[in-house]
């Protein structure tokens, strides 16, 4: 195969491609807009879809002026003091993990032995067995 041919197109066209880069980009209109009036004001700018912050600040401000018998301290202490509320406090504080060497260590980790008619349940220094699985498994914390 001959390659002869391509390499005298490249040496041929190597002027043009020079010529090309050394091209200067010249904007359409370098000087003033022929079709603007002359001395028109500027058009307003229109505004973004978000707002400054200078005028989240206004807002804000004229919003708290307006209602100035209103405080954003803490509020009420007895709002968070209903059935629900302690209801959560003490299903969340169940749900921690116990110390392994508190006085309910296997409170996720069951101690008994099911099977399909016997329920076994150890307790004392039988219970060591499962003692060990829940340090195992992570089902009690060594650090507090």
């Amino acid at each position: 195969m001959k390659t002869w041919p391509l390499s005298t197109l490249a040496l041929a066209s190597a002027p043009l491609f020079m010529a090309y880069a050394d091209m200067q980009d010249t904007p359409v209109y370098a000087g003033k807009d022929p079709f603007a009036l002359p001395d028109a004001p500027a058009p307003p700018t229109r505004p973004g879809a978000r707002p400054s912050d200078e005028e989240i600040r206004k807002a804000v401000r004229e919003v708290l002026a307006e209602s100035p018998g209103q405080t954003l301290s803490g509020g009420d202490p007895k709002v968070l003091s209903g059935g629900p509320y302690k209801e959560f406090a003490r299903q969340f504080s169940e749900a921690a993990k116990p110390h392994c060497m508190g006085p309910n260590p296997l409170k996720h980790q069951p101690h008994t032995i099911e099977t399909k008619s016997w329920v076994i349940g150890v307790g004392g220094i039988f219970a060591l067995p499962f003692w060990a699985a829940a340090i195992a498994r992570g089902k009690c914390n060594w650090s507090r």
